[in-house]
């Protein structure tokens, strides 16, 4: 067994205008913001250096080619991402060509990402610090960033252990403005990622812990945080769900529902969170048979808050859903039957598929998928 994360975590109710007690004030530096929280706060570049270089951006699934088309400063030596998981996602896909000298493309890093280690001497010399106000990704906690590519219809991550930031800053409070649909795509991504840990081939008994206490919280507060978005409690329940299950798929990495969630994504525009937690329930028990460690004790959760002891984790995870007052069919986001053969075709994600218990067949793709129809 090996565990291995070596981000300094601060989980601490700080603001914004507090950030710069953890950054260096004498770097040159790369800051990716949401431009929504730009809006709101438009003070926040003033909380960073006077050279400080500034992306910000909207929307979620960053684009690889515009991605690596940004220009900055190369004399910069910190990038500091503040943002949902695909700000954070491109403030390490910029640390990636920063400390490459910007010498290699991401088209280039994505395909070949040990093509980093050559800089493994330099790394010390440079600092990543991540801050997310949504709590959904775990980015601030991986050493990958995800970027996508719609033309060609893939996705893609920048991979490597350089790419670990030096500094999480974890503050349930900057999640108090997302808005009710956000919230709840990204609480489902942590369930998700909590579950696909665990079964996953690589799990362990620290990561299945991790898992099981995020996934406590995910059913305890989600529901709740749904109905009451103004709540600090459940906000910072989320944050936490969301750093254990960050803990858990740092190692394990995801697993059979986030490759079938790719082509929902790509193709249908699902939200990621949504895209990869509709299908949990149907591929529950194709695990279960192989393996019950972690996966019993995730039951008994579902089963004490919506069912009993002969209730099973697909109905108590359809009205976990309902609770949730999210989707939990994809007719509900315009799929159709006619739609089923494409999705099944860009599924296989072999890096996904390969780490689950369960080695799924075509014909049970097809299956799981027709049965959140």
């Amino acid at each position: 067994m090996e565990n291995y994360n070596p981000i300094r975590v601060v989980f601490s109710d700080l603001e914004l205008s507090e950030i710069s007690s953890f950054i260096s004030l004498r770097e040159k530096t790369i800051l990716v913001i949401s431009q929504t929280l730009l809006n709101l706060r438009p003070e926040i570049p003033s909380f960073f250096p006077e050279d400080t270089f500034v992306y910000s951006t909207t929307g979620s699934n960053p684009d690889l080619q515009i991605v690596d088309n940004i220009g900055f400063p190369e004399d910069c030596t910190q990038v500091v991402g503040i943002g949902g998981g695909s700000k954070l996602d491109i403030a390490k896909a910029l640390f990636a060509k920063l400390i490459s000298n910007n010498s290699i493309s991401l088209e280039t890093l994505v395909a070949n990402p040990n093509l980093l280690d050559t800089f493994k001497p330099e790394r010390a010399r440079y600092k990543l610090v991540l801050v997310p106000t949504t709590f959904g990704s775990s980015s601030e906690i991986t050493k990958w960033g995800t970027l996508w590519d719609f033309e060609k219809k893939k996705k893609y991550s920048v991979d490597n252990e350089l790419l670990y930031a030096d500094t999480a800053l974890i503050s349930s409070r900057l999640s108090l403005s997302v808005p009710k649909e956000i919230t709840a795509y990204t609480g489902l991504d942590v369930f998700s990622h909590a579950l696909e840990s665990i079964w996953n081939k690589k799990r362990n008994f620290i990561t299945i812990n991790y898992a099981l206490n995020s996934i406590q919280l995910c059913v305890d507060a989600l529901p709740r945080l749904l109905k009451e978005l103004d709540s600090f409690e459940y906000r910072e329940a989320m944050s936490k769900a969301c750093l254990f299950a960050g803990y858990a798929f740092s190692q394990t990495r995801t697993a059979a529902a986030h490759a079938l969630s790719y082509p929902l994504t790509l193709f249908h525009n699902i939200p990621h969170g949504f895209a990869c937690s509709i299908t949990l329930g149907s591929i529950f028990d194709y695990n279960m048979t192989k393996n019950k460690e972690g996966l019993d004790k995730v039951l008994g959760i579902l089963q004490n808050r919506y069912g009993n002891g002969n209730s099973s984790f697909q109905n108590c995870y359809a009205l976990f859903l309902e609770d949730c007052e999210v989707p939990s069919k994809l007719t509900e986001y315009g799929v159709k039957q006619a739609d089923i053969p494409n999705l099944v075709d860009n599924a296989f994600h072999p890096d996904r598929f390969n780490n689950m218990l369960y080695n799924l067949s075509l014909k049970e793709v097809e299956d799981i998928y027709i049965a959140v129809l």
